[in-house]
């Protein structure tokens, strides 16, 4: 009889301690994905914002999924060359805005973006103009 409490109270504790670890790991889930998680952002492109080394960002998620974006707010987009990895940027034109910037290949030009991302240093190399203006369901969402 002994032997069998113990194991029911050991069973018991065990399966109180896996609902512990389980609610945990769920909530954690839960932030990371809807609410903010943390992201490296590094590189030259968001100087002087941004850390060339890398800086640790905590990216909150709740901001595109109700459509407040806006003029100046730093986004993650998914790389047009690497879909696996995030690039940082800068929004700094929405839909209907008109967008003048130079490039060394054309004239002084002016386009219509839907949404238009800048580096921050304002370089053109590796910059979403260089592959098109990323549309905004380019932008993280997730």
């Amino acid at each position: 009889m002994t032997f069998m409490n113990n194991i029911r109270s050991a069973t018991k504790e065990a399966l109180d301690r896996t609902a512990i670890i389980a609610k945990f790991l769920c909530c954690l889930h839960f932030t990371a994905n809807y609410l903010c998680s943390p992201t490296h952002a590094y590189g030259p492109s968001m100087l002087p914002t941004l850390n060339i080394a890398g800086d640790v960002v905590l990216v909150e998620h709740i901001s595109p999924r109700i459509g407040k974006i806006g003029h100046g707010d730093l986004v993650l987009v998914r790389s047009p060359l690497n879909p696996n990895r995030n690039l940082t940027k800068r929004v700094v034109a929405m839909e209907g805005d008109t967008v003048t910037f130079f490039d060394a290949s054309h004239s002084d030009s002016s386009r219509t973006a839907v949404v238009c991302l800048l580096n921050e240093c304002g370089g053109m190399k590796r910059n979403g103009m260089e592959h098109g203006v990323p549309l905004f369901g380019s932008i993280k969402i997730e």
